[in-house]
């Protein structure tokens, strides 16, 4: 049995293994502001958590990004589900809850990136009806303090 519900300030501790197994490792003293800083935005962050019996199995981040040459739309920053309780459904469903928010808000579509080493994932959202739109390079800069 599976439970969806919106984050809550005190899940850092909880969320932190979890960003671990998607490939972001942060610690709990870490999370807090970050969390805080998305639950206070609830008209354009969604964040929702699954818990089963033994604690917070998944969780799934997203936002609407606007832009000015398109309309708006609802980009997933994250999505993961814990190894052990994988191919159970549990990730679906939290993409399902998500979609439904962003058509709340008035959203129409829905974007995810997704590292190109991430087959499985990349065959997950397919099997979502999520179709490859482009290809592409992700660019960084440091910016110093």
């Amino acid at each position: 049995m599976v439970n969806l519900r919106p984050a809550r300030p005190d899940d850092s501790a909880a969320l932190a293994p979890l960003c671990s197994e998607l490939g972001y490792p942060a610690s709990a003293e870490q999370l807090a502001p970050r969390l805080a800083a998305l639950l206070s935005q609830p008209a354009t962050h969604v964040l929702l958590v699954a818990e089963n019996a033994s604690g917070l199995c998944g969780w799934i981040h997203g936002y609407i990004r606007p832009l000015l040459e398109s309309d708006p739309a609802l980009e997933i920053g994250g999505l993961v589900v814990a190894e052990r309780v994988r191919g159970q459904g549990i990730g679906a469903l939290l993409l399902t809850a998500t979609e439904t928010w962003a058509r709340q808000q008035g959203v129409a579509q829905i974007t995810v990136r997704s590292q190109e080493h991430r087959t499985a994932a990349h065959r997950f959202y397919q099997r979502q009806g999520y179709q490859v739109a482009k290809r592409q390079l992700c660019l960084r800069k440091a910016l110093a303090a």
